[in-house]
């Protein structure tokens, strides 16, 4: 069984906090796919609901995952949630089980 951990965060903007919410998860791609233990980081904007946000991330393990997540860019995620977030994130840890 493969280590690779699959993580899908669904973000929710406020409604008008859309542009600037986008211009934040923009700025985080960079820096994490340059983490050793990125695979890859994708982020994605709802066509019919452009509030809404979704990465879809791949790490080789989930021990890689919790370093990104001490990271100043996530705890600066952390930090501006209550302020760009109509809701909670909603994020998901799935282990990958195909080859």
């Amino acid at each position: 069984m493969s280590e690779q951990l699959t993580v899908v965060a669904h973000l929710v903007a406020r409604p008008h906090k859309i542009d600037e919410t986008k211009k934040f998860l923009l700025s985080l791609i960079d820096a994490t796919r340059a983490e050793p233990g990125c695979i890859d980081y994708d982020l994605h904007q709802d066509d019919d609901r452009p509030a809404e946000f979704t990465f879809y991330e791949n790490w080789k393990n989930r021990a890689e995952w919790d370093k990104h997540m001490e990271t100043p860019n996530l705890h600066e995620f952390a930090r501006r949630a209550d302020e760009l977030f109509a809701v909670p994130p909603h994020i998901r840890l799935m282990t990958m089980i195909s080859k």
